[in-house]
């Protein structure tokens, strides 16, 4: 079989689901700026160019390292001091965007770490501009953005800001290639460049922000986003074969991705056939197990004391091995978490990796453009439980339950891969995917990338909760599966619906590889040799 070329360089690397987010992004590596600001500028770029899954009006996780260290910042909205007007909460529309977006004080807390920590010179002009001309002279519709039209049609319909992002002059959707204009989106992103992007909350963007919050309904106000933080958090850690794996500690599911690794960490996944139906049977039934923890307990820690350190002992991590029956499936009726986003890394010449993951929740968020701001805002607060007595239950000030969670594993003998992924519930079952493939079987990042993937639940699927399997799995596997009790129904090659994932490898060695999904239009882009010779 062959893959497509993966990015290679002894210089820096990045990966983005969108071809003028990893360019914006290599431009600042290529002009001496570090891993951060390459992160930033693709990130920035990718709320103009792929708006339908992120933008200023959303939350962000960050993971930081050296090769050494690994440190994380949560950029997370929080409950206004009033829920919406009318008193509830809903999937979407004005009552879904009830809680901040917290994306931008990650932004800035990345940025002066990478000013102060990192030495860069880089400004917020810098880091803006690529975002800036794409937002006022226009970018063509990605394929990624029509494809999300058109499972979401009738959503749109009915939501009239996203006509402004969706529909063409004569009230079609639009079609890939179409130019799509954010003049209003530009002329914010303009003020932040000015100001810096704090002014989101604390400036007159902050000022804008609220007079559209309060023409919603949506029941925050100008105090709700003053009060919105980012933080530093230690990031949480299991030993994983030979190395050490960290993930994003609560309100984050990466708790449960983590405590799923950590009990297929006893089974020799190694000594199995390789994507055979043995490996696919011990993954799902590892992650079953912890998506019911997630539904159960998950919410802001602020407000149950949840403990991630200790859910990661040997003794549970033993405990919950032994639960996995390797010849039954446990029978699974769980709610879903749909959900989407986008994942993005970003590795330096100087050896420094930021591995972000930035989010509106749903695609296109609650629907809504904020004012004149052009800035789609997110639909997080759906995320909170109905049931006044469940710990993830709507509180003012609180932060809901959160699907993000992305990926770092440094390994004993220097080598670093750092991996992400869209998809809400799928985000933990990709990511289990990734780290066998790439830890247990020594894949290559373009092996890992097309492994054959599966999702249990929902998610984008109506109301089947079956297993879902990628076709090139096989039907020997799907039979083995089916006689233990899965109830597989096949999804096509390389499918949409399988999340977009991304992939860095830092060699020891200093060879740094990226790559991003065969499932969709994203690229990983290497600095070339002369271009490094150059600005040495």
């Amino acid at each position: 079989m062959t893959y497509p070329q993966t990015a290679i360089s002894t210089g820096g690397v990045i990966c983005t689901p969108d071809a003028r987010a990893s360019e914006s992004g290599l431009a600042i590596l290529d002009a001496g700026g570090s891993a951060i600001d390459a992160a930033l500028a693709a990130s920035a770029t990718l709320c103009a160019v792929y708006p339908h899954m992120t933008g200023l009006g959303g939350d962000a996780m960050w993971l930081l390292s050296d090769g050494h260290r690994v440190d994380a910042i949560l950029g997370l909205g929080q409950a206004g001091q009033r829920l919406p007007d009318g008193g509830g909460i809903s999937e979407r529309g004005p009552a879904s965007a009830a809680t901040t977006a917290g994306a931008l004080r990650s932004w800035s807390m990345a940025h002066d770490w990478s000013r102060h920590r990192w030495h860069s010179r880089m400004t917020w002009p810098d880091l803006l501009e690529s975002a800036i001309g794409l937002a006022e002279q226009g970018c063509g519709v990605s394929a990624s953005q029509v494809f999300w039209q058109q499972q979401r049609a009738e959503l749109i319909a009915d939501l009239p800001d996203l006509h402004k992002l969706c529909y063409n002059r004569a009230g079609h959707l639009l079609h890939e290639g179409d130019r799509l204009r954010q003049p209003q989106l530009a002329a914010t992103l303009r003020r932040l460049a000015a100001a810096g992007v704090d002014d989101f909350y604390d400036g007159d963007i902050g000022d804008a922000l609220a007079e559209g919050f309060a023409a919603l309904g949506n029941g925050l106000n100008r105090t709700d986003l003053r009060r919105t933080v980012a933080q530093w958090v230690e990031p949480l850690r299991i030993r994983y074969r030979q190395g050490s794996l960290f993930n994003i500690p609560p309100p984050s599911q990466g708790l449960y991705t983590l405590r799923a690794l950590h009990a297929l960490d006893r089974i020799d996944l190694a000594g199995l056939p390789n994507l055979g139906a043995d490996y696919y049977h011990y993954l799902v039934e590892a992650i079953k197990q912890q998506l019911v923890n997630r539904n159960r307990e998950l919410c802001d820690p602020r407000w149950s004391g949840l403990d991630g350190p200790s859910q990661l002992s040997t003794a549970q991590a033993d405990a919950d091995v032994a639960r996995i029956d390797p010849g039954r499936a446990v029978h699974w009726r769980e709610p879903a978490q749909p959900a989407d986003t986008v994942w993005l890394a970003a590795s330096d010449r100087n050896g420094r990796t930021a591995c972000l993951i930035q989010s509106l929740f749903h695609d296109f968020g609650s629907g809504c453009l904020v004012g004149d701001t052009g800035v789609l805002w997110l639909n997080r607060a759906a995320g909170f439980h109905p049931d006044p007595k469940h710990p993830n239950c709507w509180a003012s000030g609180k932060r809901p339950a959160h699907t993000l969670n992305p990926s770092c594993y440094l390994a004993d003998d220097g080598e670093q891969l750092y991996f992400g992924t869209q998809g809400g519930d799928g985000q933990p079952q990709t990511q289990m995917v990734l780290a066998t493939q790439l830890i247990d079987h020594r894949q290559s990042l373009e092996a890992a990338l097309h492994a054959p993937r599966f999702l249990q639940g929902r998610s984008f699927f109506g109301s089947t909760e079956n297993l879902k399997l990628e076709e090139p799995a096989g039907h020997d596997v799907a039979r083995s599966l089916r006689a233990r009790g899965h109830d597989v129904e096949w999804l096509p090659e390389l499918s949409p619906f399988s999340g977009q994932a991304g992939a860095i490898r830092v060699r020891p060695n200093g060879v740094r590889e990226a790559m991003h999904d065969p499932r969709g239009q994203g690229i990983g882009l290497g600095q070339s040799t002369e271009t490094m010779e150059e600005k040495a």
